[in-house]
């Protein structure tokens, strides 16, 4: 049928048309960059303003914080001064200092000793007036420490040992004399820490810058860091203050009013390496979200004061200002847009009446080529059919309506279980869903009944998409193979026959081959199963079963039937049974590998097999499998020169090969002799 071919150009305003169009494209994309880059700075500026603004606010209150801390540590400081500056104090330290770290003598002075003036009599004195200290200037506990880091004077009976970081702070102290103090942990009292202070000797003892001794002093401090990092009316809403440590390198944040009382920070807020903990925007102390943060650290201590304020609330007024210049830039390109487009729709319209004569042209021609596709569909014998994403059919060919009895009108609404029966629709689905998951076309051969006559179809499926790239349905070309599926299975039959008339002739020659061929198909097909190998290898185990002993045929009867042991000359000429079945078997076409799998089964793994000497993976899957089994039925069947043994003994047999069988085959065989099948096969073997 001869086609019409038109170009359908549009009438000779569409240059000048185009032009305009650009032309009003390339405006409206000025104004839109111009609008973009205006709101960007804005925004940028206004982020900019709010990030000055907030780090200014959280140094202005750290500073605030910082100072208040440092001036109750300085209180704390100058009343623990008033203490080691006592002469009494000093005196006794340098007194205890002679002592060295043998201060037991101390103590057992305590108890001998009669002179007032001695350090066993000042001992107590030094104890109530370091009690009495502790107890006005408000310190939890108190203890006076020598160079060796041992305890002579204590508040508390009980007095427990230093702990690491306590020791090390002690040590710190006679290197650097000045107020260090420790890092804040938790007690049954609340919040405690600790501040030690170096003790000198008398100035009239010559060198007293060295500290001879350290007081250390605990102070309860649950109620002062609340007060110190409560809410600032400077603060800003969300804003928080923080009291962060540094504890075995591991960040703390001091929570008084929390009954554990520190919590570890996260590892996500990250490390504080230096006293300055720069402002900028990172995750929250509590890992819930990010925020802005700032922190500064406290002198003589790992603390450090942050300031924290919440990411969304810091930003809520620029994300208000953000959303209003966002709708003022949206609103001016659109007033623009619709300007241009106004002005585009003012000079096209003269020519919609031009266009909608050339569409109707293109409608034609379109109409012309629809009856052009529909005679060749209508005349093609294959089926053709479109089915929706629901499986319903929307349009199939007079060639398919035919073969299911119905007409075309008919078919449209219905679907494949409707058309074809439920359990074939079912498998049609599946691969449906094929193709709709991987949009890509497949081909397929089913076995359909139309009105009661089987037909084998090859069927070819292929995605149909819409003009926009969505899937919208399957289009199926299904071709009758009916014919060629038939020839094919009888020439399969023919082979089979013929295969099976070769395996009988060979137990007629040798009565103790009698239904070996039978019992090795068996057995090797149903482990090739268990073992989940392929249909292709199960396929050829098959067929190379019942052709395995066809070499044999060539092999002279005085050698096959010898009851007794076979000479190594007799022993060669029966192993050439693999090469004369190699020589027949060549000839022939199966399509798998079966005369590879027959001529390879007496291989062994160690290379000890014939006909050519193969090792492992020289030798194919289906030939070690054959092999042992060929092996196992031997084994339980009598031979010229042996009776038959018991399963046991022939699996003892096969265990102590282990370089001739896959041991995974032969632990494979052991376990299919235990099913049901097994032992239907072991009885089936004794009957025989």
């Amino acid at each position: 049928m001869p086609t019409k071919t038109n170009d359908y150009e549009l009438p000779v305003t569409q240059d000048k048309r185009s032009r305009l169009k650009w032309f009003g494209i390339a405006v409206l994309s000025a104004i839109v960059v111009i609008s973009a880059t205006l709101c960007f700075i804005h925004i940028k500026n206004e982020e900019a303003g709010l990030n000055d603004r907030l780090e200014k606010q959280q140094k202005l209150l750290a500073a605030a914080r910082l100072e208040s801390i440092n001036n109750w540590l300085l209180a704390m400081a100058e009343q623990g001064d008033r203490l080691i500056n006592a002469d009494l104090f000093r005196l006794f330290a340098s007194e205890v200092n002679v002592l060295g770290d043998n201060i037991g003598s101390l103590y057992a002075e305590e108890g001998t000793q009669g002179d007032e003036s001695s350090l066993a009599q000042q001992l107590p004195m030094m104890r109530n007036l370091l009690d009495e200290f502790s107890s006005y200037a408000g310190f939890a506990d108190g203890r006076i420490i020598n160079r060796f880091g041992q305890t002579y004077i204590a508040t508390n009976a009980n007095v427990t040992a230093l702990t690491q970081e306590q020791l090390d702070m002690v040590n710190d102290v006679l290197a650097n004399p000045k107020v260090h103090f420790s890092t804040v942990r938790s007690s049954s009292n609340g919040l405690v820490f600790d501040m030690f202070l170096p003790i000198f000797p008398p100035e009239f003892e010559g060198e007293y810058t060295k500290p001879i001794s350290v007081l250390m002093l605990s102070k309860l401090a649950s109620g002062k860091i609340t007060e110190i990092i409560s809410s600032s009316p400077l603060a800003e809403e969300g804003n928080t203050t923080h009291l962060v440590q540094k504890a075995n390198g591991v960040l703390q944040d001091i929570l008084p009013w929390q009954p554990e009382g520190i919590a570890e920070v996260a590892p996500s807020f990250g490390k504080i390496d230096a006293d300055i903990l720069p402002f900028s925007l990172r995750k929250n102390l509590s890992q819930t979200a990010k925020g802005y943060s700032y922190g500064i650290k406290v002198p003589n201590t790992d603390w450090w004061v942050i300031e924290e304020i919440d990411y969304d609330i810091a930003r809520a007024e620029l994300n208000s200002t953000i959303r209003t210049t966002l709708i003022i830039e949206v609103l001016t390109i659109g007033a623009f847009t619709l300007v241009i487009f106004l002005f585009w729709w003012l000079l096209v319209s003269q020519d919609n009446k031009k266009i909608a004569e050339n569409f109707r042209e293109l409608a034609m021609t379109i109409k012309e080529q629809k009856m052009f596709l529909d005679s060749i569909n209508d005349t093609i014998p294959d089926y053709i059919a479109l089915k929706d994403n629901e499986g319903i059919y929307q349009y199939v060919n007079p060639a398919f309506a035919k073969a299911v009895g119905r007409t075309v009108k008919e078919m449209k609404g219905l679907d494949d279980t409707a058309v074809f029966g439920y359990a074939t629709a079912n498998r049609l689905a599946s691969s449906d869903q094929l193709v709709n998951m991987s949009e890509e076309p497949i081909n397929i051969t089913e076995t359909l009944y139309l009105q009661s006559q089987r037909y084998v179809m090859q069927i070819s499926k292929a995605p149909f998409f819409t003009g926009e790239g969505s899937l919208n349905g399957i289009v199926s070309v299904f071709r009758d193979i009916t014919a060629a599926v038939e020839a094919e299975e009888q020439r399969k039959q023919a082979e089979q026959q013929t295969i099976t008339a070769l395996a009988s002739t060979i137990e007629h020659i040798d009565p103790y081959l009698g239904g070996h061929t039978r019992m090795l198909e068996s057995i090797s097909v149903e482990l090739a199963r268990s073992m989940n190998m392929s249909d292709a290898e199960i396929s050829t185990i098959e067929a190379a079963a019942n052709l395995s002993q066809i070499g044999k045929l060539f092999v002279p009867r005085e050698i096959l039937l010898k009851p007794g042991a076979l000479t190594p000359e007799e022993k060669a000429e029966m192993e050439k049974h693999a090469l004369h079945a190699k020589e027949v078997l060549g000839s022939i076409e199966f399509g798998l590998p079966v005369v590879e799998t027959v001529t390879q089964m007496n291989e062994k793994l160690d290379g000890s097999g014939y006909p050519e000497k193969l090792q492992h993976d020289e030798i194919i899957p289906p030939a070690k499998l054959l092999g042992l089994t060929n092996t196992f039925c031997a084994l339980i069947r009598p031979r010229a020169y042996r009776p038959a043994l018991s399963v046991e003994n022939a699996f003892e047999i096969l265990k102590e090969m282990e370089n001739f069988y896959d041991q995974e085959m032969i632990f494979a065989l052991e376990r299919l002799l235990n099913t049901r099948f097994g032992e239907d096969f072991i009885e089936e073997v004794k009957a025989i």
